[in-house]
């Protein structure tokens, strides 16, 4: 089986812990993916906003843990932007990683400072965290989108890196749909018909999403899900999102080393195995889980 995840914190907490991608304590490293036939992440880097932490303790030294580890296994592991590349990585049986950008607050929400994130070879941005900026309101509020943070959304999609709404409030969610030019991805988010939490998705939210030719990434955290959350609440979200958003649009997001409580079943990455194997007992087909698991975010890129 193949596997394309759309977001994990694992870089900061590679950083936090002082441990290697090789071998760690966190739920995503080298040594639990090699069982894949193929692997890419999304390693995000999260502006904790509100926090007493700084960008550099946030963005800079995260990063350069990450690069220096990419670095040290790239027998194993390599940077990738496009599908391409992604695609010339599994041939060689190499993983691939992939740069997010989870609130904007961490290049100060300046526009001006966009060329150098994509230089930087990111290629997704969150406008907001768990808080309001000046760009826009986050999923706790009802405030909606700013005009410069219009003006974020342009120059962040005509230079290549694709805005996710995962912790993007409702407003300006509706906002940024009026105005954007390339698919939107929710990279991390589940169903709020089935979860009243505010970092879900509505079912006009998620219609919206495939329309614009973006993709749901399914998340693992169990307050996103519902209590006592296991591989059938999980297959719920998923159904309703295969309803709303038709098969080519759902993918995997799984907060992996972002979030404390996982479902019944999941420990680490590796349980992606099991997961596959029980919606293949429930009738899901190989085209359909290789969509789901790895195809769709392939095609994004």
């Amino acid at each position: 089986m193949r596997v394309f995840d759309g977001h994990c914190d694992t870089a900061f907490e590679l950083w936090r812990r002082n441990e290697a991608l090789a071998n760690n304590t966190c739920h995503i490293d080298l040594g639990k993916i090699t069982q894949f036939e193929a692997y890419a992440q999304v390693f995000a880097f999260c502006s904790m906003a509100g926090t007493s932490l700084a960008t550099r303790q946030l963005l800079k030294e995260p990063l350069e843990v990450l690069r220096q580890n990419v670095q040290k296994f790239d027998q194993h592991i390599a940077f990738a932007e496009t599908a391409i590349q992604i695609s010339s990585l599994h041939e060689k049986k190499k993983a691939a990683a992939l740069l997010s950008l989870e609130g904007a607050e961490l290049i100060d929400c300046s526009i001006e400072r966009l060329p150098a994130l994509r230089a930087d070879g990111f290629r997704i941005c969150t406008l907001t965290w768990n808080a309001d900026n000046m760009l826009a309101g986050c999923h706790l509020g009802n405030e909606g989108l700013s005009a410069k943070g219009a003006d974020f959304v342009r120059m962040a999609q005509k230079l290549g890196i694709y805005i996710d709404v995962s912790h993007l409030g409702e407003r300006a969610f509706w906002n940024l749909a009026e105005i954007t030019q390339k698919p939107i991805l929710a990279s991390h988010s589940n169903c709020r018909s089935l979860c009243n939490h505010s970092r879900n998705l509505t079912d006009d939210q998620l219609s919206l999403i495939a329309q614009t030719g973006g993709t749901v990434g399914l998340n693992l955290y169990v307050p996103f899900l519902g209590e006592n959350a296991d591989f059938s609440t999980l297959r719920r979200h998923l159904e309703h999102m295969l309803r709303l958003c038709g098969e080519d649009h759902v993918a995997l997001g799984g907060d992996l080393d972002g979030c404390d409580v996982l479902p019944k079943g999941f420990i680490h990455v590796g349980n992606y195995v099991d997961f596959y194997d029980y919606l293949s007992s429930c009738g899901y087909g190989a085209a359909l889980l290789d969509k789901i698991f790895y195809q769709n975010l392939l095609e994004l890129f």
